[in-house]
C-alpha cells in the first residue's frame, strides 16, 4: 500500500515499469500481474501525495450490513454521517455517469461487495462523453504539479494490473516529447519532480531529435524533454470505458441508460434521483460523476468553478506502407513552440489537436461535432511544418469533444455541501482519463468511511477552488 515515511519517501504497491514489449498475436496483453515494488522519493515542489491503495481483487469487501453501519454511524470524516435508509432490492450507491470518474467509481464499489446501480444518459463512450474518441495520453509529465505526477504512477500501475484482467491490449507505452525553445518554468520543476521521483528522462538537442525522429521537423525547437515509456503512453479510450461497464456488469452490477437529476430530499440526506421517464430511484448513496454535465446539474455550485470548453483533435492519413507516423515509431508529444499536442496513428491516423487559441463554451447535450474552419487550417499549417512528408495528406476523421476544466485544473472530488450522502466527480480536464482507477478508489473508500488524506481531500475540496473566469 503507498504510504508516507518519516524519510520523505513513500512506497506505491507492487507494480512495475513499463518497458518496451512485443506485443502478442490476436491483440491480448502477454504481460503477469506479478511485478516489483517501487520506491520514489516525494517530489520537492508539492507536500500532497497519492493516497494508498491495494491491487484489484485484494480482499478488502465490505458486506452490505457493514455498509449500512458505516452510512449510520458516521466513520467519515469531518462531516455529519450520512444516513442510509435501504430498503429491500435498493441499492446502496448510485453512480450517474459511466465514463471515467463514474465508470471506475461503480467498478470499485462493487467489488467491494456494494449493490450499485451505475447510469448514463446516453451510455458508456457514447460521442458526446469526455471520455470518448480512440485515445487518451498517460504521461507523468506535470510541470510543477508533482501530486499528480505520483498520482499518474499508481494510476499506471493500475492500469497495468487491468489490462492483464480484462485480457485485452489497451495500453501502448510509448516515449513524449515536450518541446520547447527554451527552459520554461514548469519544465524546471517538472526535472526536478522527475529526479525526486526517480522517473528516467532524456533531455534531447534538435540534432538528437533529428536523428532520433528523422520524420518530423525541428528547426524552431530547441530541445526536448522526453518522458520514456516508463511512464508514459497512449490508451484506447473509448475501448476501455466499454470494458469497465462490461466488467462492472459481470461482477453483479446494473448498468441502466438513464438521465438523472437530483430528487427529493430529506434534512441533509437526498432520498432519491427523479429519471427521465419520471421514475424515482432510491439509494443509500450517490455520486454524480457527471463530467461536464455537473454544471447543467448544478448551476449555482459547479457551474462557477468549472468551465465546459470546446476541443477538436483531427486523425492525418500517412502514405500507403508508410510505418513512420505510427505507433511505436512516432512519440507522443506535446508542442511548447508551436502549439498543440498529438499521438502517432493507433488505427485512424495521426492524431493531432490544435491549441484552440481561445475558450469556447459547448454545450455537451446539443453541440454538433463538427470542426471549425480556423482550426482545420491551424491543424493543417502545423501537420506542413512540424511532419514535412505529410504536408499533402488527407484528413480522414474528426472529433469534437468537450473538456470540464477547473481554474487550478485540480479535480472536484468531495461531498456534497447540503448533502451528506452525495458525492460530486467533476473537473477532470483535460487530463483525468488517466487517473479513472485511482479516482474511482478514492472515491470508493470515502463511500465506505475510510478517511483521506488531510492534503489530498484539501486538494479536491469543491470549496478550494477559485471561480473560472468564463469566456
Amino acid at each position: 500500500m503507498a504510504r508516507w515515511r518519516s524519510d520523505v519517501a513513500w512506497t506505491c504497491h507492487p507494480c512495475r515499469r513499463a518497458r518496451p514489449r512485443r506485443r502478442p498475436s490476436g491483440g491480448q496483453s502477454s504481460r503477469s500481474a506479478a511485478s516489483r515494488a517501487i520506491s520514489i522519493r516525494r517530489p520537492s515542489p508539492t507536500r500532497l501525495h497519492p493516497f494508498g491503495r491495494l491491487a484489484p481483487g485484494d480482499g478488502r469487501m465490505i458486506d452490505r450490513r457493514a455498509f449500512l453501519n458505516v452510512s449510520a454511524v458516521g466513520a467519515l470524516a469531518a462531516a455529519t454521517p450520512a444516513v442510509a435508509a435501504i430498503g429491500k432490492g435498493t441499492p446502496d450507491v448510485v453512480v450517474v455517469g459511466a465514463g471515467a470518474f463514474g465508470g471506475w467509481a461503480a467498478l470499485s464499489l462493487r467489488e467491494r461487495g456494494l449493490k450499485v446501480v451505475s447510469l448514463d444518459a446516453y451510455g458508456p463512450a457514447n460521442p458526446r462523453a469526455s471520455s470518448a474518441g480512440e485515445t487518451r495520453s498517460i504521461r507523468s509529465g506535470y510541470g510543477s504539479q508533482g501530486f499528480y505526477s505520483a498520482w499518474a504512477m499508481n494510476a499506471l500501475a493500475m492500469w497495468k494490473l487491468r489490462e492483464a484482467e480484462f485480457g485485452r491490449t489497451l495500453l501502448y507505452p510509448n516515449d513524449r516529447l515536450e518541446l520547447a525553445d527554451r527552459w520554461l518554468p514548469e519544465m524546471v520543476a517538472q526535472r526536478q519532480i522527475f529526479d525526486d521521483l526517480k522517473l528516467p528522462y532524456q533531455i534531447l538537442t534538435r540534432d538528437q531529435l533529428r536523428g532520433r525522429y528523422p520524420q518530423m521537423a525541428f528547426d524552431d525547437v530547441d530541445f526536448a524533454f522526453v518522458e520514456t515509456q516508463a511512464s508514459a503512453a497512449v490508451i484506447k479510450s473509448r475501448e476501455s470505458m466499454i470494458v469497465v461497464s462490461e466488467v462492472f456488469q459481470k461482477k453483479g452490477g446494473q448498468f441502466r441508460t438513464a438521465r438523472a437529476v437530483p430528487g427529493p430530499a430529506t434534512g441533509r440526506r437526498m432520498d432519491a434521483l427523479t429519471l427521465n421517464d419520471g421514475e424515482t430511484l432510491a439509494a443509500g448513496q450517490f455520486i454524480f460523476a457527471t463530467g461536464p454535465w455537473a454544471s447543467k446539474l448544478f448551476p449555482t455550485l459547479v457551474a462557477p468553478k468549472v468551465g465546459v470548453w470546446r476541443s477538436e483533435y483531427y486523425y492525418w492519413g500517412p502514405p500507403a506502407g508508410d510505418t513512420r507516423f505510427s505507433w511505436p515509431n512516432q512519440p507522443a508529444w506535446h508542442d511548447h513552440v508551436a502549439g498543440g499536442y498529438g499521438f502517432g496513428s493507433l488505427e485512424r491516423g495521426l492524431k493531432y489537436s490544435p491549441a484552440a487559441g481561445g475558450r469556447v463554451t459547448q454545450d455537451p447535450d446539443t453541440a454538433e461535432r463538427l470542426p471549425t474552419d480556423y482550426l482545420l487550417k491551424r491543424g493543417r499549417d502545423y501537420i506542413g511544418h512540424r511532419f514535412p512528408d505529410m504536408r499533402d495528406a488527407p484528413i480522414l476523421e474528426t472529433r469534437v469533444c468537450q473538456v470540464d476544466n477547473t481554474a487550478d485544473s485540480h479535480f472536484i472530488l468531495d461531498r456534497h455541501p447540503d448533502y451528506d450522502n452525495v458525492w460530486l466527480a467533476s473537473g477532470g480536464g483535460g487530463h483525468g482519463f488517466k487517473h479513472g482507477p485511482m479516482v474511482g478508489e478514492y472515491l470508493a473508500d470515502r463511500i465506505l468511511g475510510r478517511t483521506a488524506d488531510p492534503a489530498t481531500e484539501a486538494v479536491f475540496r469543491l470549496a478550494s477552488h477559485p471561480d473560472v473566469a468564463k469566456g
